[in-house]
């Protein structure tokens, strides 16, 4: 075990390394009253003058606790007074937030306090929050990660700087990570530091407190020195992440078609890329396109990347929030669920359109324009001469349909497969515009393009002219 003037010495490196502090002349630090927040404190207090920073303490109590939280609270603003540190103090209703939110209570009480920090943060315009996740706590993180499926994200743990989350504009630092909770006690001892003991941290109903009750000393029967073990794993996934995060940037970023409910990539780009790249695109994906709101687990990534090369052109499947990967004919999407068809792609109406079209009439739907019973006129994307008695009609398909393609010598073809052959997704199919005369389709609109039927009338016949735009 290291002595405890190493406890200092470890934060004061940790709070030089570049990215820390940056430019920040103030901290808010999350204090609970534990022994770790009140050592990181009294360690921050210390240095004040050498890093020439101002400290604001801020606690919540998550209203879990009752009187216990209550006093903890206290503690900490009397702690803060007698130290002469601005403070801030809060309290919230934790199992009501976690019955609203739809989550667990740790889930909860972490989402709570990182939005309190970030307020407090905000009222007093300072980019930067420091809180007291200790080696012990890596550990632990680490654990439930690797229990829950995690990759190497995962593996890594938690940072020394990040951003705090759900709040990338505030630096979130962790100068302790690198200190024991033996340490951290120790250093409370020399200091003749006071500090609150949570006796719900015994309670191994929660997650945490169960791997840090059952399993870490378990595992130190097989490892004394597991916490330490664990520590040089998650630099070491650290180090192999951020690799992996420099060759997405240059590999796989450059092939990836993004836009705002949407990301496309080739299939063949796709799958000419490592496993590694491949499974990397579809978690930042769904990362992005839920606001960060939601991620994939790394074990449905891996399931998702085989079901993709084995997935036939149409087919898609749910990822969660609200989220979708699909098979295009050329392409993977992972794409918000109510996502609109690509702009440019196609012109779409409504399914299960049909307007009947009259004499004189102009028709604009869908980016479409019809007009109808006009002369001749330059500059339109096509021009029909139909029979003036025919019942015209702007609609979508039906089943069984079959198309007279202009050019193939008066052969029809099924709509269905002249669809296909065109790469028409199956899900966009019902929302292609036909213009139809006495039920025969006569032109159809893809994109920017209308294609015409071969048509054949009575010779002689009166006509009406169709533009189409």
């Amino acid at each position: 075990m290291s002595s405890t003037l190493d406890t200092f010495s470890e934060l004061r490196r940790a709070l030089r390394e570049p990215g820390a502090l940056g430019q920040s002349a103030a901290l808010v630090v999350a204090v609970s009253g534990g022994a770790d927040s009140v050592a990181l404190l009294h360690a921050l207090r210390r240095l004040q003058d050498q890093l020439s920073i101002t400290l604001h303490v801020a606690s919540l109590d998550h209203g879990i606790r009752a009187e216990a939280g209550q006093r903890d609270l206290a503690f900490v603003a009397a702690l803060a007074a007698d130290w002469r540190l601005s403070c801030t103090v809060a309290a919230v209703d934790v199992p009501l937030l976690s019955r609203e939110w739809g989550v667990g209570i740790e889930a909860a009480a972490r989402k709570a306090r990182y939005d309190f920090l970030a307020q407090v943060a905000k009222q007093l315009d300072i980019d930067c929050v420091a809180v007291a996740h200790h080696a012990d706590d890596q550990a632990e993180t680490m654990l439930m990660n690797i229990a829950r499926g995690s990759g190497l994200r995962g593996l890594r743990g938690m940072r020394p700087v990040s951003t705090l989350p759900g709040y990338p504009e505030i630096r979130l630092l962790r100068p302790l990570l690198g200190c024991s909770r033996a340490d951290i006690e120790a250093y409370c001892a020399q200091h003749k530091l006071a500090y609150c003991t949570d006796e719900s941290n015994s309670d191994t109903r929660y997650r945490r407190n169960y791997i840090r009750s059952e399993i870490i000393p378990r595992l130190q029967r097989l490892n004394p020195a597991v916490v330490g073990a664990l520590q040089r794993l998650g630099e070491s996934a650290a180090v192999d992440q951020d690799f992996l995060k420099q060759q997405f940037a240059q590999i796989a970023q450059p092939r990836i078609n993004k836009s705002f409910d949407r990301w496309r990539i080739d299939k063949a780009d796709y799958f000419s890329l490592h496993a590694a790249l491949r499974r990397r695109i579809l978690l930042a994906a769904v990362e992005n396109l839920a606001d960060g709101s939601a991620g994939l687990m790394h074990d449905l990534a891996i399931e998702l990347d085989v079901w993709a090369r084995a997935a036939r052109v149409g087919a898609w499947r749910d990822v969660g929030a609200g989220i979708r990967l699909r098979c295009d004919y050329d392409a993977l999407v992972v794409e918000k669920s109510g996502a609109m068809p690509e702009p440019g792609r196609y012109r779409l109406i409504a399914k299960d359109t049909d307007i009947k079209l009259a004499a004189g009439q102009t028709v604009t739907l869908g980016g479409i324009s019809l007009r109808v019973g006009l002369a001749a006129e330059t500059g339109h994307c096509a021009s029909l001469q139909l029979p003036a008695q025919a019942e015209l009609r702007l609609r979508t398909r039906r089943r069984g349909e079959w198309f007279k393609p202009k050019g193939m010598g008066g052969r029809s073809r099924k709509l269905k497969d002249w669809m296909i052959d065109r790469k028409i997704p199956r899900m966009l199919r019902d929302q292609i515009p036909l213009l139809c005369a006495d039920e025969a389709i006569v032109a159809i609109c893809l994109a920017d393009t209308w294609h015409l039927a071969e048509i054949v009338w009575p010779v002689g016949s009166p006509r009406i002219t169709i533009l189409l735009d």
